[in-house]
């Protein structure tokens, strides 16, 4: 909140997570004492929503893109081309989202804890499904581990890197849906495996069946730990794998997983928090990525030079390219290169929580503050 005045008129200005408004000092209220006279400062010259996620598909009425994404407070976002209001059916928090690239209107959104829905019209709603529950346009699919309550406020949902039609879902449990976008129940999701009582999925990742689920447990400052469970999603050959509190993968919190489409023992693993100095326990260790060529049984620091930032999301894009998305914005390392780069020229310098290639070749990164951005990664070369 700031106070300032205007020609001898004082005025309040407020800032909260739908962005900043404005009002006079002493202005008019109603009466119950809620002020009737604020004004939106958000006219598009700075966007300041706060994205968990992104999802991007192609637009079915073959208008371009549908883009969607979850909102801290503002439920889930659907923006497709031509839209001049984005639409959104339901509000609260939007957390993780999974969208179809062959046909966005697709998607599978999640609110908080895993409740996760799933529409199939962009998330248009008439109501119409209130008298007539044949007209449903959003389906709950939350697996078990919200009903128990065993999952992260914002929980990680993706899907499989060479099936669209294969979900992961992390709480305590891995969950697996084999139905994509057709699944009607949160009964339809199998539990591949258990990563253990107190402990909680905080990244999924998925290729040809091949699953990688992070998690921590306790997830305060005070004991913690954290680890990463490997299997198949038909829920075969589970296993935890060593991480030893010794520096080698940080004991701090795993916040980003990524497989290479041609070698799924090859995964990079992105590192939340600060290095030692500013993080309490053993092992808290310093980098913020690290790289497993075998399935996760021995693991390199290749941080590089990445500044001492949380990192929250990864992606490898085509030809080695390693986007990283930071507290900081995205930084991208070439093949070859001896460091990281500033991704692009015009992103804010914000917070970046997650990293999705769309079906038109371009990297979106969904910031915790300033919208939704995108680049041609053609130009990350």
């Amino acid at each position: 909140m700031a106070i300032g005045s205007n020609g001898g008129a004082p005025y309040v200005i407020v800032g909260d997570d739908g962005g900043t408004f404005r009002r006079p000092l002493n202005g008019s209220a109603d009466a119950s004492g809620h002020a009737t006279d604020w004004t939106s400062l958000n006219d598009g010259t700075m966007d300041a929503l706060q994205y968990y996620s992104v999802g991007v598909g192609a637009d079915p009425a073959g208008r371009g893109l549908a883009i969607t994404g979850g909102l801290q407070d503002n439920g889930q976002s659907e923006l497709r081309a031509g839209d001049r209001v984005m639409g959104s059916n339901f509000g609260g928090d939007g957390g993780d989202t999974i969208t179809d690239p062959a046909n966005g209107c697709n998607i599978a959104q999640e609110y908080v804890y895993l409740a996760v829905a799933v529409t199939n019209n962009c998330a248009v709603n008439d109501g119409s499904w209130i008298t007539d529950p044949s007209k449903a346009t959003t389906y709950s699919v939350a697996p078990p581990d919200n009903a128990t309550g065993e999952a992260r406020f914002i929980a990680p949902l993706n899907a499989d890197i060479k099936d669209p039609k294969v979900w992961v879902a992390g709480g305590r449990h891995v969950w697996i849906n084999t139905k994509g976008y057709a699944i009607r129940s949160g009964s339809e999701w199998l539990g591949a495996f258990d990563l253990g009582a107190g402990h909680t999925a905080t990244a999924v990742a998925s290729s040809g069946g091949k699953v990688y689920a992070a998690w921590c447990g306790p997830c305060n400052n005070q004991g913690f730990t954290r680890g990463i469970a490997v299997g198949n999603a038909g829920g075969t050959g589970w296993h935890q794998l060593s991480l030893p509190v010794d520096g080698t993968v940080p004991n701090r919190y795993l916040s980003g997983l990524a497989i290479d489409p041609a070698n799924s023992d090859h995964v990079l693993l992105a590192v939340n928090g600060f290095s030692r100095k500013w993080t309490e326990g053993p092992g808290a260790g310093v980098g913020h990525l690290f790289e497993t060529r075998d399935g996760g049984i021995t693991w390199k620091d290749v941080s590089g030079n990445l500044p001492d930032v949380p990192a929250n999301s990864v992606a490898l894009l085509k030809g080695g390219t390693i986007a990283l998305g930071t507290d900081l914005g995205v930084l991208v390392r070439t093949p070859g290169a001896k460091g990281w780069r500033v991704a692009g020229d015009n992103l804010p310098t914000t917070a970046v929580l997650q990293l999705r290639t769309g079906p038109d070749g371009r990297l979106y990164a969904a910031t915790h503050g300033r919208g939704i951005w995108a680049i041609d990664v053609r130009r990350l070369r």
